[in-house]
């Protein structure tokens, strides 16, 4: 079972600084612009790279981006999970009905391991379906 703490102040602005590199990364002002389908096109563009250096730069602002998504479009929030594995920054929805949670870096990671591309776009959606399954909303 998961437990759930709100996030810190010094959190909230590591998200912020990720939130602005993915930013960069899509070139466009702002976190308001980013999309899942930028996030797409940045995600495949950095992959080369990443394969032959560092990729947690890449991982961390791509998948915070996309933790950022749920946020705002579906009513998730940012949290840090505790369970039986260890504790992590996530995002959680549906509290209580089901506990929708989602780990966006280590999401975004699994898929580096097999250079997976264009999948947050879709993500979203199916993440969305089940959301509304769930709350019946």
């Amino acid at each position: 079972m998961s437990t759930f703490e709100e996030i810190t102040p010094a959190e909230a602005g590591w998200i912020a600084e990720r939130l602005a590199e993915a930013s960069r990364l899509c070139d466009v002002a702002g976190v308001q612009s980013l999309t899942p389908e930028l996030l797409d096109d940045a995600w495949s563009a950095g992959l080369p790279g990443a394969a032959s250096g560092d990729p947690n730069q890449l991982i961390n602002a791509i998948g915070i981006a996309f933790g950022q998504i749920l946020v705002d479009r579906l009513g998730f929030r940012w949290i840090i999970a505790t369970d039986d594995y260890g504790t992590d920054l996530a995002v959680v929805a549906a509290e209580g009905k089901g506990d929708i949670l989602v780990y966006p870096a280590n999401f975004v990671a699994k898929r580096f391991e097999k250079r997976r591309s264009g999948f947050l776009a879709e993500s979203v959606r199916i993440i969305a379906t089940d959301l509304r399954k769930i709350t019946g909303s």
